[in-house]
């Protein structure tokens, strides 16, 4: 609901708000915020009693001051109105309705902006082509170098150690709960590359899945027993142990290193006597 404008017996009539009020944006913000008051001034019969008295007040202030400030408030309201004037006439968009100016400068910054990011999009699309192009090329050497004599021993190898690492894991780790199925291996014949990245893949996630269930299986064994397992005294004894091998292994390895020093120099003092005597001169004969 638009708010009703009363006008003020013995007041101004200013140039410059009356030029305000006719830019349509200004207009359209000033019936906003006196739609909200009207709103709030309406919701209750004592805000509206506050508000009206103020009002009155307000009125009454102006109408007393109007006599003092009349002559300063012309020559400022001549410069204001002056003023709205020329940024008219140099911002003809101002005398635009709100939507119009929302629309043209919306199709202003796309103009500015479009530019760039097509130059972004279609940068990122080449570099998502070329790479594209260089796996599909990476992949047909790949295939190509293991469709030759050694690549199809090299899937051999990659076959058998396949087999023979499920085996292993049926041994020492089996299933514990039924297994899903795997998908299709391709065949070797068709794509020797993912051929074989589809079988490392399906062992790696056999033996971490065969891995995880063993380990749940015997914590649950354990609590079954009444032995109350602590992750994390099991966590610092596993530490303990790997930093126990780390500490083993750097002892065997300054104690080879220690061993090969004493060696060389035994050898370095038994061959030079035999040098010095196979270099040493011969006596000259007598003539």
């Amino acid at each position: 609901m638009a708010t009703e404008v009363r006008p003020v017996p013995n007041l101004i009539q200013l140039e410059s708000v009356q030029k305000a009020m006719a830019i349509p944006t200004v207009g359209a913000a000033v019936g906003q915020v006196g739609a909200l008051y009207s709103r709030i001034k309406g919701a209750h019969s004592l805000l509206e009693w506050a508000f009206s008295t103020a009002e009155a007040g307000v009125a009454r202030a102006a109408t007393t001051a109007v006599p003092y400030v009349a002559t300063p408030l012309a020559h400022a309201d001549t410069r204001v109105a002056a003023a709205i004037g020329e940024l008219e006439r140099r911002v003809p968009i101002l005398t635009e309705q709100p939507k119009i100016i929302l629309d043209t400068t919306k199709q202003a910054v796309m103009a500015k902006v479009s530019p760039h990011v097509n130059k972004v999009c279609n940068a990122k699309a080449a570099a998502g082509q070329r790479v594209k192009s260089l796996k599909e090329l990476s992949w047909t050497k790949a295939n190509a170098l293991l469709s030759t004599a050694y690549g199809q021993k090299a899937l051999e190898s990659v076959d058998t150690g396949a087999m023979y690492a499920m085996k292993l894991l049926d041994h020492y780790l089996p299933a514990q709960n039924e297994e899903q199925p795997s998908g299709e291996i391709v065949a070797a014949t068709a794509d020797p590359a993912l051929h074989t990245v589809q079988t490392v893949g399906r062992l790696s996630a056999v033996a971490a899945r065969r891995v995880w269930a063993n380990l749940a299986a015997r914590v649950h064994q354990l609590k079954q027993a009444g032995i109350e397992l602590d992750p994390r005294r099991y966590v610092a004894a596993l530490l303990a142990a790997l930093h126990l091998a780390d500490v083993t292994r750097q002892q065997q390895q300054q104690e080879q290193h220690a061993t090969a020093q004493q060696s060389s120099p035994s050898k370095t003092s038994t061959q030079s006597p035999l040098k010095e005597e196979t270099t040493s001169p011969k006596p000259n004969s007598p003539n």
